[in-house]
């Protein structure tokens, strides 16, 4: 975790802050393997699915290629659900860097080895959220998704899925200095010193 203090961007992002802006407060988040959230609908799934595939393969063996495929991909889609996503989070985290300064927050993270830059305002408007913890976490904005309604299958026997929003909150997630860094938020928001976020 490291403090720069100075006015004058350093190496790397000229491009990035705008005139006089400085970084208050960078870091990265812990990345450490979240077991708790093997409480969660998702592994219920993952057991279902898997124990799925497990009982096709038992039950047909060899007989059928096409159906010990099929079990196999229950199989794994099951323990992706279950196990799998756990360890995909904590390798999201392991390439994640997280950047504050006074006007913008930077998270900046590698997926499948592609870099992504997002960098959220952080004004009068931000209501930051406090989740406390070791490590602890701060939310500071929510991104909204629509997604288009579409056809399944043929118009004549397929069914129409509805479009739906999709929100994701966002922020500084498993980080060691959050009630440090929700401080400085806050400080720049004017927001008070209050409302802690549910756990995650």
């Amino acid at each position: 975790m490291t403090d720069l203090p100075d006015a004058s961007p350093p190496p790397g992002w000229e491009d990035f802050l705008a005139p006089g802006e400085r970084i208050l407060w960078q870091g990265q988040p812990d990345a450490s393997v979240v077991w708790r959230d093997l409480a969660a609908h998702e592994t219920l799934a993952g057991i279902i699915a898997g124990g799925a595939g497990i009982a096709v393969l038992l039950k047909v063996g060899h007989a059928s290629l096409i159906a010990a495929v099929l079990g196999v991909v229950f199989v794994g889609f099951g323990l992706w659900l279950s196990i799998g996503r756990l360890f995909w989070d904590a390798s999201l985290r392991r390439g994640t860097h997280y950047t504050l300064t006074d006007r913008t927050a930077f998270i900046a993270t590698k997926p499948r080895g592609r870099r992504k830059l997002e960098r959220y305002a952080i004004g009068p408007e931000t209501k930051a959220h406090l989740q406390e913890g070791e490590p602890g976490s701060v939310w500071f904005a929510t991104d909204v998704r629509h997604t288009a309604g579409q056809w399944r299958g043929s118009h004549s026997e397929g069914m129409y899925v509805p479009g739906q929003t999709i929100r994701r909150r966002v922020g500084f997630r498993r980080i060691a200095e959050a009630r440090k860094v929700y401080g400085l938020i806050t400080a720049i928001s004017g927001q008070e010193l209050a409302g802690n976020a549910p756990p995650r």
